[in-house]
Protein backbone atom coordinates (compact mmCIF):
# COMPACT_ATOMS: atom_id res chain seq x y z
CA UNK A 1 0.00 0.00 0.00
CA UNK A 2 1.70 3.51 -1.09
CA UNK A 3 2.29 5.49 1.65
CA UNK A 4 1.49 2.86 4.18
CA UNK A 5 3.67 2.75 6.94
CA UNK A 6 2.33 0.19 9.47
CA UNK A 7 -0.84 -2.02 10.57
CA UNK A 8 -2.10 -0.99 14.36
CA UNK A 9 -4.08 -3.18 16.11
CA UNK A 10 -5.20 -3.02 19.71
CA UNK A 11 -4.59 -5.78 22.25
CA UNK A 12 -5.49 -6.81 25.74
CA UNK A 13 -3.02 -7.87 28.05
CA UNK A 14 -4.61 -10.27 30.67
CA UNK A 15 -4.59 -10.06 34.66
CA UNK A 16 -4.98 -13.34 36.45
CA UNK A 17 -6.38 -11.25 39.69
CA UNK A 18 -8.22 -8.17 40.25
CA UNK A 19 -5.84 -5.18 40.90
CA UNK A 20 -6.36 -4.01 44.17
CA UNK A 21 -5.72 -0.26 42.77
CA UNK A 22 -8.27 0.89 40.97
CA UNK A 23 -10.05 -2.51 40.33
CA UNK A 24 -13.28 -1.67 38.84
CA UNK A 25 -11.28 0.32 36.20
CA UNK A 26 -9.59 -2.86 34.72
CA UNK A 27 -12.38 -4.80 33.99
CA UNK A 28 -13.50 -5.96 30.25
CA UNK A 29 -16.74 -6.31 28.89
CA UNK A 30 -15.25 -9.84 28.50
CA UNK A 31 -15.71 -10.11 32.10
CA UNK A 32 -12.32 -10.04 33.34
CA UNK A 33 -9.51 -7.74 34.34
CA UNK A 34 -6.85 -6.60 32.11
CA UNK A 35 -4.30 -3.88 30.66
CA UNK A 36 -5.11 -2.31 27.31
CA UNK A 37 -2.10 -1.29 24.58
CA UNK A 38 -1.92 -0.36 20.50
CA UNK A 39 0.66 -2.24 18.80
CA UNK A 40 2.24 -1.17 15.49
CA UNK A 41 3.83 -3.58 13.16
CA UNK A 42 5.42 -3.31 9.71
CA UNK A 43 4.99 -5.73 6.22
CA UNK A 44 7.61 -7.91 7.96
CA UNK A 45 5.24 -8.15 11.57
CA UNK A 46 7.96 -6.20 13.35
CA UNK A 47 6.79 -4.15 16.03
CA UNK A 48 7.55 -0.66 15.11
CA UNK A 49 5.62 1.36 18.20
CA UNK A 50 3.91 0.00 21.00
CA UNK A 51 2.09 1.70 24.13
CA UNK A 52 0.72 0.03 26.64
CA UNK A 53 -0.61 0.58 30.52
CA UNK A 54 -3.99 1.78 29.37
CA UNK A 55 -7.05 0.42 31.86
CA UNK A 56 -9.31 -2.64 30.20
CA UNK A 57 -12.34 -0.38 30.50
CA UNK A 58 -11.17 2.12 27.89
CA UNK A 59 -12.29 1.79 24.30
CA UNK A 60 -9.30 1.25 21.78
CA UNK A 61 -10.13 4.62 19.81
CA UNK A 62 -9.80 6.71 22.89
CA UNK A 63 -6.73 4.80 23.78
CA UNK A 64 -5.42 6.13 19.38
CA UNK A 65 -6.85 9.74 20.22
CA UNK A 66 -4.73 9.90 23.40
CA UNK A 67 -1.91 8.29 22.42
CA UNK A 68 1.65 9.94 21.95
CA UNK A 69 1.72 8.76 18.39
CA UNK A 70 -1.31 10.38 17.50
CA UNK A 71 -0.92 13.42 19.74
CA UNK A 72 2.58 14.08 17.81
CA UNK A 73 1.35 12.76 14.18
CA UNK A 74 3.47 15.73 12.74
CA UNK A 75 6.42 14.10 14.11
CA UNK A 76 5.85 10.62 13.50
CA UNK A 77 3.95 10.99 10.11
CA UNK A 78 5.68 12.48 6.78
CA UNK A 79 3.15 13.78 4.75
CA UNK A 80 0.89 11.20 2.85
CA UNK A 81 1.80 8.45 5.45
CA UNK A 82 -0.87 6.96 7.00
CA UNK A 83 -1.49 3.68 9.65
CA UNK A 84 -3.90 1.21 8.41
CA UNK A 85 -6.40 -0.28 11.11
CA UNK A 86 -10.00 -2.20 11.88
CA UNK A 87 -12.77 0.05 12.25
CA UNK A 88 -12.65 0.40 16.38
CA UNK A 89 -10.58 3.42 15.05
CA UNK A 90 -11.76 6.71 13.63
CA UNK A 91 -10.86 7.76 10.19
CA UNK A 92 -8.44 10.57 9.71
CA UNK A 93 -5.55 11.99 8.00
CA UNK A 94 -3.41 9.20 9.74
CA UNK A 95 -5.57 6.63 10.11
CA UNK A 96 -7.47 4.33 7.42
CA UNK A 97 -9.83 2.57 8.99
CA UNK A 98 -12.48 -0.75 7.93
CA UNK A 99 -15.75 0.94 7.58
CA UNK A 100 -18.68 0.60 9.95
CA UNK A 101 -22.03 -0.43 9.59
CA UNK A 102 -24.69 2.67 9.98
CA UNK A 103 -27.48 1.25 12.73
CA UNK A 104 -30.26 1.07 10.27
CA UNK A 105 -27.90 0.70 6.66
CA UNK A 106 -25.61 -1.97 5.86
CA UNK A 107 -22.69 -1.62 3.62
CA UNK A 108 -22.34 -0.21 0.02
CA UNK A 109 -20.59 -3.01 -2.47
CA UNK A 110 -17.59 -1.12 -2.61
CA UNK A 111 -17.50 -0.53 0.87
CA UNK A 112 -17.58 -4.43 1.74
CA UNK A 113 -15.12 -4.98 -1.33
CA UNK A 114 -12.60 -2.64 0.70
CA UNK A 115 -13.09 -4.04 4.16
CA UNK A 116 -12.46 -7.39 2.81
CA UNK A 117 -9.42 -6.23 0.66
CA UNK A 118 -8.19 -4.83 4.19
CA UNK A 119 -8.98 -7.94 6.14
CA UNK A 120 -6.75 -9.67 4.19
CA UNK A 121 -3.56 -7.01 4.91
CA UNK A 122 -4.17 -6.13 8.34
CA UNK A 123 -4.33 -10.31 9.24
CA UNK A 124 -0.70 -10.10 9.68
CA UNK A 125 -1.37 -7.88 12.95
CA UNK A 126 -3.74 -10.35 14.36
CA UNK A 127 -1.03 -12.84 13.85
CA UNK A 128 2.00 -11.26 14.72
CA UNK A 129 0.16 -10.12 18.12
CA UNK A 130 -0.19 -13.68 18.72
CA UNK A 131 2.78 -14.54 17.77
CA UNK A 132 4.31 -12.70 20.91
CA UNK A 133 1.73 -14.47 23.45
CA UNK A 134 2.90 -17.61 22.05
CA UNK A 135 6.30 -17.17 22.36
CA UNK A 136 6.08 -14.99 25.93
CA UNK A 137 3.41 -16.90 28.22
CA UNK A 138 3.31 -14.17 30.43
CA UNK A 139 1.60 -11.66 28.27
CA UNK A 140 -1.46 -14.57 28.10
CA UNK A 141 -2.06 -13.46 31.79
CA UNK A 142 0.06 -11.48 34.35
CA UNK A 143 -0.31 -13.25 37.75
CA UNK A 144 0.90 -10.21 39.82
CA UNK A 145 -1.78 -8.18 41.77
CA UNK A 146 -1.32 -3.93 41.16
CA UNK A 147 -1.67 -2.88 44.36
CA UNK A 148 0.72 0.28 43.63
CA UNK A 149 2.02 2.00 40.89
CA UNK A 150 5.49 -0.05 41.80
CA UNK A 151 3.34 -3.29 40.90
CA UNK A 152 2.14 -1.41 37.15
CA UNK A 153 5.07 -0.25 36.23
CA UNK A 154 6.94 -3.93 36.83
CA UNK A 155 4.00 -5.49 34.69
CA UNK A 156 4.60 -2.44 31.32
CA UNK A 157 8.23 -3.37 31.67
CA UNK A 158 7.89 -7.10 31.39
CA UNK A 159 5.58 -6.53 28.69
CA UNK A 160 8.03 -3.97 26.93
CA UNK A 161 10.84 -6.41 27.24
CA UNK A 162 9.41 -9.11 25.56
CA UNK A 163 8.26 -7.06 22.44
CA UNK A 164 12.14 -6.36 22.76
CA UNK A 165 12.86 -9.84 22.34
CA UNK A 166 10.24 -10.91 19.98
CA UNK A 167 11.54 -8.12 17.21
CA UNK A 168 15.29 -10.10 17.98
CA UNK A 169 13.69 -13.51 17.77
CA UNK A 170 11.37 -12.49 14.66
CA UNK A 171 13.94 -14.44 11.71
CA UNK A 172 13.45 -17.73 14.13
CA UNK A 173 10.15 -19.34 13.50
CA UNK A 174 8.17 -20.53 16.39
CA UNK A 175 6.74 -24.70 15.90
CA UNK A 176 3.48 -24.31 15.18
CA UNK A 177 2.29 -26.35 18.39
CA UNK A 178 3.30 -23.51 20.76
CA UNK A 179 -0.06 -21.32 19.52
CA UNK A 180 -3.48 -22.61 19.58
CA UNK A 181 -5.94 -21.55 16.56
CA UNK A 182 -7.99 -18.73 18.32
CA UNK A 183 -6.38 -15.98 16.65
CA UNK A 184 -7.17 -13.16 19.43
CA UNK A 185 -10.51 -11.17 18.30
CA UNK A 186 -10.73 -7.32 19.57
CA UNK A 187 -13.34 -6.03 21.20
CA UNK A 188 -15.71 -5.16 17.90
CA UNK A 189 -18.84 -6.09 19.48
CA UNK A 190 -20.73 -3.23 20.33
CA UNK A 191 -17.71 -1.07 17.91
CA UNK A 192 -19.36 -2.81 14.62
CA UNK A 193 -22.01 -1.53 15.19
CA UNK A 194 -21.69 2.26 16.08
CA UNK A 195 -22.18 4.32 13.07
CA UNK A 196 -19.58 6.54 11.17
CA UNK A 197 -20.14 9.85 9.14
CA UNK A 198 -17.48 9.47 5.94
CA UNK A 199 -17.39 12.64 4.77
CA UNK A 200 -15.84 14.06 1.48
CA UNK A 201 -13.21 15.75 4.19
CA UNK A 202 -11.86 12.30 4.94
CA UNK A 203 -9.48 13.04 2.20
CA UNK A 204 -7.23 10.16 3.30
CA UNK A 205 -9.85 7.32 3.77
CA UNK A 206 -11.20 8.49 0.31
CA UNK A 207 -7.33 7.99 -1.30
CA UNK A 208 -7.13 4.48 -0.27
CA UNK A 209 -10.42 3.38 -0.69
CA UNK A 210 -10.07 4.63 -4.58
CA UNK A 211 -6.82 2.73 -4.54
CA UNK A 212 -8.19 -0.38 -3.38
CA UNK A 213 -11.33 -0.31 -5.40
CA UNK A 214 -8.74 -0.18 -8.72
CA UNK A 215 -9.28 -3.16 -10.67
CA UNK A 216 -12.57 -4.09 -8.67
Amino acid sequence: MVNCIGLIDGTLFPLAFAPTLNGKDYYTRKGDYAIKGLVICDDVVRITWIEVGWLGSVHYNQLWSNSEIYLGRDKYFDQKEYLLGDSAFSTSAVMVPAFKKGHNSSLSEEKRYFNTKLAKIRIKSEQFIGLLKARFEWLQGFRWVIRNKSDLDAILKLTLCACILYNLLIEHPVPSDWSDDDTENLDQDDELNQSVEYSSSDTRCNQVFAYMLEGH
